[in-house]
């Protein structure tokens, strides 16, 4: 099911920049009836109509392949984002002066909030995905800015000095207080996560940002 289903979602794509990604359990080992995590992207914000109707037609894919609707976070705040939101989102801008990096599961509020929506974003080009349809170049830079961001991140939470590769993968897997997956920052694919880091750290290493010994990553904040 998922090369048609894909194939319809990327026929959705609203914009003619921009590009369009499947991510979540769809992008891995889906389950029939799993809702299917989708972000458009482009340069522009949407329209009130332009969102209502790509809200629409996504809402009408999932009946149409018997999928169920997960809007724990509303498809208003999730669904579409704009190359800047993304851009600030790789540059950890959802995580501007938090300490507290668990998911407000529960919280509406919270969840459809600016600040949660670049999480968001930072986690879909993170985590396992689907490129679906549009401009491959900028999805690439996209993708690549998110993993460094990610790896930064990681040793935000770890802390400065001499760091293992899996303390840092640690760090975003699961939190002091054992939360993990979806109540913390919802990544659970811990090889995948490993690449993800190796490349980050690799973009940071070329900045002068981190010294990486084989899997032993020195860096100070700054």
């Amino acid at each position: 099911m998922s090369t048609a289903l894909f194939a319809q979602a990327a026929a959705l794509h609203p914009v003619a920049d921009g590009y369009a990604l499947a991510y979540g359990s769809h992008a891995i080992c889906p389950r029939p009836a799993s809702d299917l995590d989708l972000l458009y992207t482009g340069s522009q914000p949407l329209s009130a109509d332009q969102l209502a109707r790509l809200i629409d037609s996504v809402k009408q894919l999932h009946t149409d392949h018997g999928l169920t609707l997960d809007e724990e976070v509303s498809f208003t705040s999730k669904l579409y984002a704009t190359t800047r939101e993304i851009e600030y989102a790789a540059h950890l801008g959802g995580f501007d002066g938090v300490t507290d990096y668990a998911t407000p599961v529960g919280d509406p509020e919270a969840l459809d909030s600016p600040r949660f929506k670049l999480r968001l974003l930072l986690n879909a080009l993170t985590t396992p995905h689907v490129f679906l349809a549009g401009d491959v170049h900028t999805f690439r830079r996209h993708v690549a800015a998110a993993e460094r961001g990610a790896a930064l991140l990681a040793l935000r939470i770890t802390g400065a000095g001499k760091i293992p590769l899996a303390r840092a993968a640690s760090a975003l897997l699961s939190s002091p207080e054992g939360l993990t997956e979806k109540q913390f920052l919802g990544y659970r694919h811990e090889t995948h996560l490993h690449a993800v880091l190796r490349r980050g750290l690799a973009h940071l290493a070329q900045e002068c940002r981190v010294h990486i010994d084989r899997d032993t990553i020195t860096w100070r904040a700054t």
